[in-house]
């Protein structure tokens, strides 16, 4: 997206105030979100972003400047701003990019313009048809379309450069089902780093006849009692009740600064023996996963 040099020449200037590190994000993305409630579309959105963020450490505190103008002039102006909290100088630094390679793959076997946005407006329209004709109980159904295409180049100061393409597909729908004044609702999504056979692995048919009868059948549920009580974590939402609980304070900015209940536990065994958490993102087709990180590291396999 930017010329070597160019990126070269923007992270020495980041450099100027005595900055510690410096880093370049560049990222063009193009995405189409459909959205259907109330048997009509009511959501097109297609989209084309582009920008370029810089970023400049010193010490423990990191400045940040960004711009759309991908000109060499416009990323020196946003690395002026970003060094603009240093209050020192620095040598002129030699900057040798080296590119890194990855031996992760993640092929895209068909693309977004296989299918014309009509046809993709065809499959939720088609969705809502066989969730309300599932049962007359069933008031409301939605349902949405995602698709996403991220192009992403990293810079850094310390040699990285880096580029990855990330290609993403969703589809979600969902049902309400109401019966004397009760209502209940269910809803459910798939996606992942794929293109269009998305729709071929997965059947959105069948997912909402599921969920039509989901719905109905907790009509009849009994209240959840309260109180206390030993859970089961599935995947999914059991995901991201670790992210919450956990993960945030994982995170390098809060355990370098001692503001982490893991700070200085690498090594140690924090959790039950039972539980063992892993961060993956290598596995194919995975919505997490990557080629690298977006600060040019490649992905791994990280028992946390």
């Amino acid at each position: 997206m930017i010329a070597q040099e160019t990126a070269a020449k923007v992270l020495r200037e980041a450099l100027k105030t005595g900055g510690d590190l410096a880093e370049i994000y560049v990222e063009d993305v193009t995405s189409l979100r459909l959205g259907l409630d109330d048997s009509r579309l009511e959501q097109a959105i297609r989209g084309a972003d582009r920008g370029a963020g810089v970023r400049v450490f010193f010490g423990n505190m990191a400045t940040y400047a960004y711009t759309d103008d991908l000109s060499e002039a416009s990323l020196l102006d946003a690395a002026r701003a970003a060094a603009a909290a240093g209050s020192s100088s620095s040598q002129t630094q030699i900057i040798d990019l080296t590119e890194r390679k990855s031996p992760l793959e993640f092929p895209i076997q068909k693309s977004f313009d296989e299918l014309s946005i009509e046809d993709k407006a065809a499959v939720l329209h088609q969705i809502d048809e066989v969730g309300r004709a599932a049962n007359p109980l069933i008031k409301q159904v939605f349902g949405w379309y995602g698709e996403r295409s991220r192009k992403v180049w990293i810079y850094n100061s310390a040699g990285t450069y880096a580029h990855d393409d990330r290609t993403f597909v969703e589809m979600g729908m969902g049902v309400i089902a109401q019966r004397n004044g009760t209502l209940q609702r269910a809803y459910e999504g798939f996606g992942g780093q794929v293109g269009l056979e998305l729709l071929d692995n997965n059947d959105p048919v069948a997912l909402i006849q599921k969920l039509a009868d989901s719905a109905v059948r907790m009509l009849d549920a009994k209240p959840c009692p309260a109180g206390e009580f030993t859970v089961v974590l599935p995947n999914g939402w059991g995901g991201v009740l670790f992210h919450e609980a956990c993960g945030h304070q994982m995170e390098a900015d809060f355990v370098t600064k001692g503001g982490s209940a893991y700070s200085g536990k690498v090594g140690e065994m924090v959790a039950s023996p039972l539980i063992t958490a892993i961060d993956d993102g290598t596995i194919p087709g995975r919505r997490g996963s990557m080629r690298f990180d977006d600060e040019g590291t490649p992905s791994n396999r990280t028992v946390l």
